[in-house]
């Protein structure tokens, strides 16, 4: 009886690391193949949301490759969006205060847009189309403009907006 019992058991045991074996060699075989057939996928597109407050509300849609975008709002009742496309896209965009929206939509290849935003009750508007484009965009302080709407549309545009005002770099 001893002897069938520890024929079961080795037994037993060697069907188990035999499974263990071709479900490790099934997980990297499935693995492999998701890298060829969607190699923009295993590159990632992280993206972080912190929320810091009361009734903010953050909305991140992302498609491509390598899309990157953080969210971050302290204080309460903000809400951003970001809406990205293509490849190389990223959004930053950091909101500190109360009542303030952002909306920022990014199509097209290597587009980039760095918000932030220390102000109260603004609503800001990012669009871009294209490729290669960029804009930075720092408000902060009571003497910001109540918010205004910004459209870049064409190739190698670069635009930094502080304090309201704007500058074109070629």
């Amino acid at each position: 009886m001893k002897t069938n019992l520890f024929a079961f058991l080795a037994a037993a045991t060697f069907a188990i690391s035999a499974h263990q074996g071709r479900a490790q060699s099934a997980a990297a075989t499935e693995q492999q193949l998701l890298q060829e057939l969607r190699p923009e996928q295993v590159e990632g597109t992280p993206a972080a949301l912190v929320s810091t407050g009361r009734l903010n509300v953050a909305q991140l849609t992302q498609q491509g490759t390598a899309n990157m975008a953080q969210i971050t709002q302290v204080g309460s009742s903000n809400l951003t969006t970001i809406t990205q496309a293509g490849t190389e896209n990223v959004a930053l965009s950091t909101i500190t205060g109360y009542g303030t929206t952002s909306e920022i939509t990014q199509s097209g290849t290597r587009n980039l847009v760095d918000q932030q935003l220390t102000v109260n009750q603004r609503q800001y508007s990012v669009l871009q189309q294209g490729a290669n484009n960029q804009l930075r965009q720092v408000e902060s302080g009571s003497q910001a403009p109540p918010g205004y709407e910004v459209k870049m549309v064409g190739n190698g545009i670069n635009m930094t907006i502080q304090q309201g005002q704007a500058t074109y770099r070629p």
